[in-house]
């Protein structure tokens, strides 16, 4: 059996359009449900999540065939859905993300950061 070892971190960050604070507390809930199962579609591992009224912030790693792009893609475009199912036609992802790499040294402090993110900005927590 051939040797496989990797180590593929990202920190990703979306926003929703024109940075509007849109998110709100019930739906914080559908957004991190479909984070879920795109990570479970394109086998991402999720390892901090944090979710803003404007943006989200995503710690994870994947396989170096994983979709790191088709997770984002996924991961948005169903959220809106979901909020927009309930809520009605009034949410929307701005176009693009942010994806940078992290060592394999830097991701404790990256899901550390990750999870202070509500008290960095209480303004943005979902209301």
């Amino acid at each position: 059996m051939p040797h496989r070892a990797f180590g593929i971190y990202v920190h990703i960050t979306w926003h929703a359009r024109f940075r509007q604070r849109l998110i709100r507390r019930a739906d914080v809930d559908a957004v991190r449900a479909a984070i879920r199962e795109a990570a479970v579609r394109w086998k991402v591992h999720v390892h901090e999540v944090a979710i803003l009224s404007d943006h989200v912030h995503v710690i994870a790693s994947f396989r170096p065939e994983g979709g790191v792009v088709a997770f984002i893609r996924h991961a948005k475009s169903e959220s809106s859905r979901r909020i927009n199912r309930v809520r009605g036609n009034v949410f929307q992802w701005a176009r693009g993300y942010f994806v940078e790499s992290l060592s394999r040294t830097h991701v404790r402090a990256a899901c550390a950061y990750v999870a202070r993110q509500h008290l960095r900005h209480p303004e943005r927590v979902p209301q």
